[in-house]
């Protein structure tokens, strides 16, 4: 027995995103979505570059060893602060015995 369609009252028929060409994915092995290659208008030539085409290869590569950086030395600071603590109270052990 097939379901029902919902009618709600304040549905006006629009569509807000066309959803019919997604589908369930794999939870498991996901794999990639694959990549098309619409048909290029006079309208999408006139659109300005995507920002993957705005960066060379090195620039990227100098962009990602940056955020490295940046997570290594929080990364850092946290393990710094950790030993502090452990050295803090090992001292504070020392102490009261």
């Amino acid at each position: 027995m097939a379901r029902k369609p919902r009618i709600y009252d304040d549905d006006d028929g629009r569509t807000i995103a066309d959803m019919s060409g997604v589908g369930r994915q794999p939870v498991f092995l996901p794999r990639r979505p694959q990549r098309r290659t619409p048909d290029r208008t006079e309208d999408d030539r006139a659109a300005p570059p995507r920002e993957e085409d705005l960066l060379t290869p090195q620039e990227r590569r100098w962009y990602v060893l940056g955020a490295l950086k940046a997570a290594l030395l929080i990364g850092l600071v946290f393990i710094v602060g950790l030993g502090l603590v452990v050295l803090l109270f090992l001292w504070a052990a020392r102490m009261h015995s």
